[in-house]
This record gives structure tokens, C-alpha cells and sequence, in this order.
């Protein structure tokens, strides 16, 4: 995983303030240094590296941008010979919408439990939040009989995403498949078996599946800094 792509894991919470600390002071960084390279505030850096404050994926990306380091090293603290941005003059300083492939829209599908269901174009258009976990390269959500996705079929719109309003990064995945119910008692089993500590079960609940068209993303390229 590099710095563009920090989103397909969930970073350990235990040791990454300190591998940040110690990165900056290797760097020879105050804290208002990397901030501005960032672009992040520095009293959420100050409280970052005392662990007392949350650090989501988008601002490990850009952490490590202003740290000239990736995503991995911080997650590890392993601080060797690195190729950092100055050794690479033809990275533009720029941010910009990149495109995600297939399979990394998947993997950032997995590390989500809520997104929101889109459809009735063709009467009156409706966006709900739903707990949702994938199934193979299907998604599967529950809802309430009674609810207005109870009857759900056909063609629809999923979307996930991941924004982080401090470092101004994130991304974006949308799903358009056909959702049709799962009344296989046998299959049912299986998805509250898989999914029981995704969300709670509830009684009666209704279990659906959308089957993917077409899924793609994008996401935000963190700001490179300059020294």
C-alpha cells in the first residue's frame, strides 16, 4: 500500500503517533511544518502524536506526503533509505481525481459497513443508508419489512465513501447492479452467520443482493510537498 492508496487497511492506532513523531523529528519538521505541508491544523497534530486524536485513512495518506515517507513505513516505524519527493522533481504539485481501478473500489467496499442505496429514477428518486457487507463480488444489505426498501428490485445505485474534511482527502466508490430479495432459508443462514458482527440482527429482517454492473471510483491524490 502506498501513499495513494491508504484506505485498503485500518492503520493501528497504538503505534502510529509515535511513527509519526519520530518521522518528523527525523525530518528535522516542527509540528507547524508539516501542518503546512499538509494542510492540516496544528493543534489536531499536536493532539495526534499524545494519541488523543482520531486519525482516519485519507489523513494517514497525507501525513505521509508531508512526511516524505509512505503509508506503510508509518504504519510499521520502519524508517530506511527512502525515495522521498524531492528525489522525484517530476511529481506534480497538484491534487487531482484519480481513478480507481475494479479491484481497489473493492477493497475499499470491504472496509465499510454503511452506504447508500439510490433508485426509482423513473417515479420518485429516493437515497436511504444502508448496513451492507459484501458477499463475493455481490453486496447484500437487511432491511425491515415495512420499510421502503422492502420492496426494492431491479436496477439501482450504491455508494460508499471515505472524506476527510481536515485533510481534504478521500475517495468515492459507486456501485450500479440489480438488487433482487434472498429467500433461500439455506443462503439466509449463511449471510446472518457471515454478517453477525457487521451489524445486529434484527427479527423478521429482509435480506437482499445486488448483483454489480459496472463499479468504479475515484479517489483524491494527496498534495505533495515541496522543501
Amino acid at each position: 500500500m502506498d501513499n495513494e492508496t491508504a484506505g485498503t487497511r485500518l492503520p493501528d492506532m497504538v503505534d502510529i503517533p509515535r511513527n509519526i513523531r519520530t518521522r518528523r523529528e527525523q525530518l528535522g519538521l516542527t509540528r507547524a511544518d508539516v501542518c503546512a505541508r499538509a494542510g492540516l491544523p496544528l493543534k489536531w497534530l499536536v493532539e495526534l502524536e499524545a494519541g488523543d486524536a482520531p486519525l482516519s485513512r485519507a489523513a494517514l495518506g497525507g501525513l505521509a506526503v508531508a512526511l516524505e515517507t509512505s503509508v506503510t513505513a508509518l504504519m510499521s516505524g520502519t524508517f530506511g533509505t527512502q525515495r522521498t519527493i524531492r528525489d522525484n522533481p517530476s511529481v506534480p504539485d497538484v491534487r487531482s481525481l484519480i481513478r480507481m481501478s475494479e479491484n481497489e473500489c473493492r477493497a475499499r467496499l470491504a472496509t465499510h459497513e454503511v452506504g447508500r442505496l439510490a433508485g426509482g429514477m423513473e417515479h420518485v428518486p429516493w437515497v436511504l443508508p444502508v448496513n451492507y457487507m459484501s458477499d463475493g463480488r455481490d453486496i447484500v444489505f437487511t432491511t425491515r419489512p415495512g420499510s421502503p426498501l422492502a420492496h426494492v428490485r431491479g436496477t439501482v445505485a450504491f455508494e460508499v465513501d471515505d472524506v476527510d474534511r481536515y485533510a481534504r482527502l478521500g475517495w468515492s466508490v459507486l456501485v450500479i447492479g440489480v438488487a433482487e430479495p434472498v429467500t433461500d432459508p439455506v443462503e439466509i443462514a449463511r449471510l446472518k452467520e457471515a454478517g453477525r458482527d457487521a451489524w445486529p440482527a434484527r427479527h423478521g429482517e429482509l435480506w437482499f443482493r445486488i448483483h454489480p454492473g459496472r463499479v468504479t471510483g475515484r479517489r483524491l491524490r494527496p498534495r505533495p510537498s515541496r522543501r
